[in-house]
């Protein structure tokens, strides 16, 4: 039977090894509550809801202290609280709704007037309030700057279908490229390009990203071609923006641009290429001592290590990325950093180590209330508790698995989920035959052919996906001719 290791990928999606088997589920997370409230906030609807959830996971100083626009604030709760419960709209409303209000971005009325003059055609006027608030303009347009950065992060953690995640991404834009105007014209006025560029370079980033989405929506849609050419013309919109990046003297940008390059190139098979842009991301943190991104690159380099089955170099990176991510407190980052411990000892059978990582793996998305990360370590366990021969413990594991993909099916795309319940159903098979229970083997047995029978031919593509199975990458580029 095919075995195979779960992982994590803390950008956008996650891949896959071919090794091991599956994992396992708990009762949902109970809304937690909290009196950690270090600040006094402004009355108003919303307050109490703010003191009842923020305060669960951050000090207020940590929520207060972002300055964002109500779509912003909109994406940041809703990531927040889906991690708590998926049932709390109302309250994800009310809370954006009070932050934007008090700690939203207010676009002063000289930056309006600007943009009113420029709309109606009166670049004079425009330019006069330009000169006569050089400063005040400049310290806003950085603010805008700053707050592109944290509203395009929020975007990057979103967990949603495409559709919605494409109408973010419009809101996003809409909200952002409205100041365009005005960056150029204060570029053209001071004569400093380094604003006009860095805009740019935010927005080619932004497109970018945009065409990455599209491309693995329609992978998901096994539409690989029209994939493949998004995947490229999302690489090529951040290799344009990664000059303007440089000439404004932003670096993290360009190491941002650089990851999603790395993403790009190893999605479509170019897995050398894809870890060598990705290698100089990570060395353009290091030079900044930005311990934040050097966590993200480590844990992202890690994971594509193991899809490209270089296993001593995954558990190098994930050692890393494990003792980086513990000292930032990045709870999510650091139980993903776990998992991929344990999956790297998994790979190289290392069975007591990756056992002993992945317990504390489940800990840490517990802690952290990661559901994603928390149904692959249960798939990982599985595999490790079978390999040492402990079969009973191992199908329990594996039926947890399987119930909490079941549980949470939003958090997982249609391939994972599907190739779970298929691979998982065959697993418990094989398991309970050992085990002597008939019973079960027939259950799964019928599991395994209703997952057969709702589509055949998609499941057939899964089986020689290769963002599923890297060891597919070579046949797959002979039938579509990519050699």
């Amino acid at each position: 039977m095919v075995m195979r290791i779960f992982f994590t990928l803390s950008t956008i999606v996650m891949l896959f090894v071919t090794y091991g088997l599956l994992l396992g589920v708990q009762s949902p997370p109970q809304l937690p509550t909290s009196t950690r409230v270090s600040i006094q906030l402004p009355d108003g609807e919303g307050k109490e809801q703010v003191n009842a959830l923020c305060t669960t996971c951050h000090d207020m100083e940590r929520v207060v202290n972002q300055k964002k626009s109500l779509e912003a604030w909109q994406m940041t709760v809703a990531d927040m609280l889906g991690r708590v419960s998926p049932d709390l709209e109302k309250e994800t409303a009310i809370i954006s709704d009070y932050l934007a209000a008090h700690y939203g971005v207010v676009t002063s009325d000289v930056l309006g007037r600007i943009l009113s003059s420029l709309n109606q055609g009166d670049g004079a006027a425009a330019e006069r309030l330009v000169r006569d608030n050089l400063e005040p303009l400049r310290e806003e347009l950085d603010q805008i700057l700053e707050e592109m950065d944290r509203g395009f992060d929020e975007l990057g953690r979103q967990k949603a279908r495409y559709d919605v995640l494409q109408e973010k991404f419009t809101q996003f834009q809409t909200t952002w490229m409205s100041y365009e105007p005005a960056f150029r014209l204060y570029s053209s006025v001071t004569d400093h390009a380094g604003y006009m560029n860095h805009f740019q370079a935010k927005r080619l980033r932004v497109e970018g990203a945009g065409h990455t989405t599209r491309a693995d929506h329609f992978w998901d849609l096994q539409d690989y071609d029209r994939a493949l050419r998004e995947y490229s013309e999302g690489t090529s919109k951040l290799r344009a923006a990664i000059p303007l990046a440089e000439s404004a003297g932003n670096r993290k940008l360009v190491a941002a641009c650089l990851t999603n390059i790395g993403y790009n190139e190893i999605y479509s098979g170019n897995s050398a290429a894809g870890l060598g842009v990705y290698t100089q991301a990570l060395e353009i943190a290091e030079q900044r001592q930005d311990e934040i991104f050097q966590g993200m690159y480590l844990l992202n380099l890690g994971t594509f290590h193991l899809y490209t089955m270089q296993s001593e170099e995954a558990l190098e990176y994930a050692l890393r990325a494990e003792e980086m991510n513990a000292r930032i407190g990045r709870r999510t980052w650091h139980a993903n950093a776990l998992l991929n411990v344990g999956a790297s000892y998994l790979s190289l059978r290392q069975l007591e180590e990756a056992d002993s990582y992945l317990q504390k793996a489940l800990l840490k998305s517990e802690e952290a209330k990661d559901r994603r990360s928390h149904g692959r370590i249960l798939y990982n366990l599985a595999l490790v508790q079978s390999l040492l021969g402990r079969t009973a413990p191992a199908a329990t594991l594996m039926e947890d698995a399987l119930a909490w993909y079941e549980e949470y099916p939003i958090v997982y795309n249609e391939a994972e989920r599907t190739m779970l319940q298929y691979q998982g159903a065959l697993y418990l098979v094989g398991t309970y035959r050992k085990l002597n229970n008939p019973e079960k083997v027939q259950s799964y047995t019928d599991q395994a052919s209703e997952v057969m029978s709702r589509d055949p031919q998609k499941l057939a593509a899964y089986l020689v996906d290769p963002h599923l199975n890297f060891l597919k990458w070579d046949d797959f580029k002979k039938e579509h001719g990519l050699d």
